[in-house]
Formats: C-alpha cells, structure tokens, sequence
C-alpha cells in the first residue's frame, strides 16, 4: 500500500531540508573560505569553561592549606561531573586521587613550560579540539594556557596555572587536569542547555514563519477538496469562497463557474427528458388504445404478432414512466417542503408493492425521518424491485432500519452475486447497465438507480452502494432523523 503523507508534512519537510542545506553551505562557506572548522566554533565556549575555573581554582588554591587541596579537587568533580587532578609541569601529582596518566597526557603536561619571559612573537596557536602534538596556546592574562586530547578512553583537558610552593618559595609551574568520560560527559566541556535554547528558537521562528502559510494552504485545499467531491455527488449549488488573490483563489472560482455550468447542463439535460417523456405520453396512449381495438378484430394466425406489438408497447411506456420519474425527482423545487416520515409505514407499504418473493422486514419503530414520502417509497420500492429481479431466487431479501446518531439508516440486501467493486460507482448512472446488451429476459433500462439517487438526494439524504460478504449486495439510504 503506497504511504501517504499530508501536504503540510511535505511543506515542513522540505523546507526543514532547505534549512539543513543552507547550514550546509554557511559550514561548508566558513571552512575552505575563511578557514574556520565548526569544531572550533564548539570548543570555543568549552576552553573559555575551562580557563574560567582555571583562574578559580588558581585562587582557591592560594586561600587553602596543601593538606586541603586534594578535598578542593573533589568538590570541583562533584560539581562538574569529571575528575579534577593538579600536577606539577614536572610530572608530580600534587592534588586529586592517585591516577596513573597516559602516555599522551604525561607528554602534553611536561610538553611546555611557562609563557616565555622575553617578550616577542608567540608560537602558533593550537585550537581547542584540535588533533597532533598540543602546543602551548597564547596566555590570555600571561598565567593561563590550555591543552586539549583524548586518551586512555577520556577526554583531557589541561590548564596552566601556578601551583603555591609548600616551603614558602615562589609558585611552582603546575597544570590542572580534568577527565571526563567524553566531550559531551560534563557541561564545563560541552552546556547543552544554550544549544537547546537556540534550537528552540530555530524551531519557533521556523514554526512562526511557515505555520500561517501552510495553514492557510492546507485549509483552502481542504475545502476545495470537499467541494470537488459533493459537486461530483451532483451538489451543484456548494460555492467555494474566491476572497484569495493567488493561485488557489483562481481554482476556486473556475470550480464555481464548473459548478455552475454543470448545473445548468444537468438541469437541462432532466428537462428535456421530462419534455419528451410527457409528449410521447399521448401518443403512446393513443397507440395503446388503438391497439385494444385492433386486438379484437386480429385473425388467429396474426395473434403472436399482435402480442409482439403489444409487448413492444409495454415496454415503450414503461421506459417514458421511468424517465417522467427520473426527471421529476431530478427537477424538484427547493421550496417543495419536507415531512416526518414514518419510516416502518413507508418501507412496509414498499414491500407489499414490489415483493413477490421472500422479503424480511426488520424496522425500529418508532423511526422516523425528515424526508418526502412519496421519494422515499418510490427509493425503496426500487431497490426491492431490483433486488427481487436480479438476486431474488439466491437467498432471502432484508429490508432493515435503525437509527444511528443523527441519521435513519434504511437498508436493502439481498444474497446474489453482487457486482465487481469497479462497477460500484457507476450503477448509479442513468441507463447505465452492467449487461452488455438490453432484453426482456434481463429486463429495466437501466434508469432504476438513478431514480433511487435522485429520490434520496430530494429528500436531502445520501446513497451508496457496497458488495457484503461472501456475496450479496446492500444499498444504504441515510437520511435526517426527525
């Protein structure tokens, strides 16, 4: 089954995508034009962190006594998430639990001293997050240098500061290590939350920019889409608004003036049935009578002819009642009022009408609908009579009724072989018949439907068709409950 996915899913997804590419090409941008890697951008905020409780711990350790510095170190850790060790530039641990540094670590800690005393050029800078040899960073305030890198399975960062000398001498070169699990394990090297934030602002401002309009398009398609279906239900008279200065309010009026037309085409078309089928009215009558006449004075051996003729005759007036029905269903008057119908009454005087075979009735009462009486028993009475014509000697016939929320639901279902799920939507058509040729055997012109549908639209109410299981057909008439 092929997914489907909503208009304004795929309005979001791709501009979230043109979002993507456009962040794509400012990197993209940044990196082989201005040399600036979005790793840098990332560590930037961490080596800033990390200088900052650098100069802290800088302080601390001069306010407290040598034997309290290892204690200061596990306050650090239980504040931050990472271990926290302070070494000599030498190699000597001098605070934190005992660790065994890695080669890597060992190598960066005695790698540079202090800042250089005689002024002059600094040696190149070494990025945060950056990969190779650490190199000693220029001194932001002439005390503080950082280095960076993973090893032992952690992630290292180390920063220079003085270490107070035990005996009283000057401080001592040293470096403040910190381990964490990774980058991302403790937020002095990575803060999630101002990411989160300025992702939430990109998400709102996204939302803000592209909710209205999607909105405004997915509503007037919506409608449109609803329009489209009830015109192609024959509602002509449902108008789209065409307020919309774009595109959509252009479709929107030619549905309209489609609407329109199509009613005009329509109307026409049932009148001038109407039209015909009552001229040819008197005629047929006339024939009809001259026929009854002609009857009496036939000789024997031309008598089979006669009944053809007959025959013939009935079939002719009964295609000219069927079309006045159909047209005079399909021209009502919108002022023409409907009634509380009795809906057991009208089915039952239905199926005594139509049934000459085996026909249940299974109605609520009291049920009643807002309808015209005389469509619903002309709807009803055609169903049953196709029923009884088509699938009448396969199973028994049911005539159910029963109200579900707001609607009378009356169905007629029989247990023939019903009709290929291709064919459902178009038996509603006027003369239109599944068989490939009209006769007497079969019998109907194929306008038995299209008088139900018009009859139940008369009366404001819907018609649709489906095969049951494992065989059978079902029409549903829904109608306005009362």
């Amino acid at each position: 089954m092929k997914t489907r996915l909503s208009l304004s899913v795929q309005v979001y997804a791709i501009a979230l995508v043109n979002l993507l590419l456009l962040l794509g090409v400012l990197l993209a941008i940044a990196r082989f034009e201005f040399h600036v890697e979005f790793r840098s951008l990332l560590f930037a905020p961490a080596r800033d962190r990390v200088i900052a409780t650098a100069r802290e711990a800088s302080f601390d350790l001069e306010q407290i006594a040598p034997d309290a510095r290892t204690e200061l170190m596990g306050r650090y850790r239980a504040t931050y998430g990472a271990d926290f060790y302070l070494f000599t530039n030498d190699g000597a641990q001098v605070a934190g639990k005992s660790v065994k540094l890695p080669e890597e670590v060992q190598a960066a800690l005695i790698h540079s001293g202090p800042p250089p005393a005689r002024p002059g050029p600094p040696p190149p800078p070494r990025e945060f997050g950056g990969e190779g040899p650490p190199q000693r960073r220029p001194p932001e305030d002439e005390r503080i240098n950082i280095f960076q890198l993973s090893a032992g399975g952690l992630f290292w960062a180390g920063a220079r500061i003085p270490v107070p000398d035990d005996r009283g001498g000057p401080p001592l070169h040293g470096t403040l290590l910190i381990a964490a699990p990774s980058f991302y394990g403790t937020p002095l090297f990575f803060d999630f939350k101002p990411w989160l934030i300025a992702l939430g602002a990109a998400v709102a401002i996204f939302v803000l920019c592209w909710l209205p309009f999607i909105r405004s398009l997915t509503r007037t398609i919506a409608r449109i889409t609803r329009a489209t279906e009830q015109i192609a239900e024959g509602e002509f008279d449902h108008h789209l608004p065409d307020d919309r200065g774009d595109e959509l309010g252009q479709l929107s009026g030619a549905i309209n003036r489609m609407a329109d037309r199509l009613q005009g085409f329509v109307t026409g078309q049932k009148r001038f049935l109407g039209d015909i089928a009552h001229e040819l009215c008197a005629p047929i009558a006339r024939m009809q009578f001259g026929l009854g006449i002609l009857e009496r004075h036939v000789q024997e051996e031309q008598r089979p002819a006669m009944e053809d003729v007959e025959d013939e005759m009935r079939q002719m007036s009964s295609l000219v009642n069927e079309l006045l029905s159909f047209s005079k269903a399909g021209m009502r008057s919108d002022a023409h009022p409907l009634a509380v119908v009795e809906v057991a009454e009208t089915v039952r005087e239905a199926v005594a009408r139509e049934a000459s075979g085996d026909v249940h009735v299974d109605v609520d009462e009291p049920l009643v609908a807002i309808a015209d009486r005389e469509y619903l028993l002309r709807a009803v009475s055609n169903l049953v009579r196709n029923a009884i014509r088509y699938a009448g000697t396969a199973g028994p016939i049911t005539v159910t009724g029963r109200r579900e929320n707001t609607d009378v639901v009356v169905v007629v279902a029989d247990s023939g072989a019903g009709i290929p799920e291709n064919e459902i939507d178009r038996i509603f058509t006027p003369f239109y018949r599944l068989e490939n040729s009209r006769n007497r055997d079969t019998g109907g012109v194929g306008l038995g439907l299209a008088i139900v549908r018009s009859c139940v639209e008369a009366c404001h109410g819907r018609v649709q068709c489906r095969n049951r299981k494992p065989c059978g057909l079902e029409v549903e008439i829904r109608l306005a409950a009362a």
